[in-house]
């Protein structure tokens, strides 16, 4: 997970309020409201970084529960995968916020991949974590996403999954690390780019002198 600022409703707030009214909630998988949403999180999923969805859906960061006040506040609409959104549920709720600056979620939250003696994602929780039960509830969804802890048959199969393409893009990395090609480098850690997040951390971790050059 990493830092992506959120835009300001601007006219979308017009287009949520009336479909409040009517409690029309294909307003937002659809036309000004999706688009904005989908350009704000650099058509990722906000939480595992994966671009490239089959099951794109849109999350409501704070679980609504039917109070449509909630359920229609551009702040709470967030862009999200089927296989994150399924996961998450009101037992990880508080968590950090990606869309605001001092949650420091990406500091917040060490993040690596582990190939042996099985591919596994880590995450830990940074001493410096302003908000550590937020933090705690974020890691705890995040193990679930990554590594289908405590999950049932098919969402362990589909963190498998998520853990393969992890893989591929972590080899891609590394290789343009060790050729020294800095403009995929760059590329590769930018906020639009699939797992950016791990990327970023492996990359501090394992050369912070380019990592100081690049990101600081």
């Amino acid at each position: 997970m990493i830092y992506l600022p959120k835009s300001s409703a601007g006219d979308l707030a017009k287009i949520l309020q009336e479909a409040m009214a009517v409690d029309r909630s294909g307003v937002y998988r659809d036309g000004p409201v999706y688009e904005r949403l989908k350009a704000d999180f650099h058509g990722k999923c906000y939480i595992c970084e994966d671009d490239e969805m089959t099951a794109i859906q849109i999350e409501h960061f704070e679980p609504h529960k039917n109070v449509l006040v909630k359920k229609y506040s551009w702040e709470n609409l967030f862009y999200s995968c089927g296989h994150c959104n399924n996961t998450k549920n009101a037992g990880f709720w508080p968590m950090l916020d990606c869309t605001e600056f001092d949650h420091e979620v990406w500091e917040s939250l060490n993040i690596s991949l582990s190939i042996f003696p099985k591919t596994e994602v880590k995450i830990s929780l940074s001493a410096t974590c302003p908000h550590p039960e937020k933090g705690q509830n974020t890691i705890r969804l995040l193990e679930k996403v990554y590594n289908g802890k405590d999950a049932t048959a098919m969402k362990t199969d589909e963190a498998r999954i998520l853990r393969n393409k992890i893989l591929r893009a972590h080899t891609n990395f590394v290789t343009a690390v060790a050729q020294q090609d800095v403009e995929l480098i760059w590329k590769l850690i930018s906020d639009n780019a699939a797992f950016s997040g791990i990327m970023r951390w492996w990359l501090r971790n394992n050369h912070p002198k380019l990592y100081t050059e690049l990101l600081t």
